[in-house]
């Protein structure tokens, strides 16, 4: 009964980290698309904030549970597919905290050209650039650990798979 509430709370976490990060992540490409300042700030502050306290909440939860989820089955750290996806959330992980400071970033910048009745910044774009891409390389690796997670296989034996 333990193995299932913990794979429960397992994939309901990763549920969170995907469908809330990809919300947020479609609203404010939609919202930047828009040029409008005013709907820039307001959608880059509920993703600011959702990504705070919902979708990093949720990271934890995936490791802690994973965790959990490895000791219960004798599984080893070492095992290949626990290794890389471990791997590849340690480096999706990374890109997290930088997407965050650009998520507010874009926010302010947002703020600043409605308090001040303007047209967003030039710098805008670079940030948002830098953002999007973020965003295509943690979600690339979110579906690779996903494939891993329910297939038990490698980078490296899918890699073989598809050749």
């Amino acid at each position: 009964m333990l193995y299932l509430a913990l794979k429960y709370v397992h994939v309901i976490a990763a549920v969170f980290l995907f469908g809330f990060g990809m919300g947020s992540y479609l609203y404010l490409i939609a919202a930047s698309r828009s040029a409008n300042p005013r709907v820039i700030a307001h959608v880059a502050r509920m993703v600011v904030r959702f990504d705070t306290w919902i979708t990093t909440p949720a990271g934890f939860i995936q490791v802690l549970s994973g965790y959990g989820l490895m000791r219960l089955t004798g599984l080893s750290m070492w095992n290949g597919w626990v290794l890389n996806s471990l791997v590849i959330f340690v480096c999706v992980g990374a890109l997290w905290l930088p997407v965050l400071v650009l998520q507010k970033r874009l926010e302010r910048l947002a703020d600043q050209a409605v308090a001040t009745g303007g047209a967003l910044p030039q710098s805008y774009r670079p940030i948002y650039r830098a953002w999007f891409w973020m965003g295509v390389a943690g979600f690339a690796g979110m579906f690779v650990i996903v494939l891993m997670m329910v297939s038990k296989m490698t980078v490296w034996q899918w890699a073989a798979l598809l050749t």
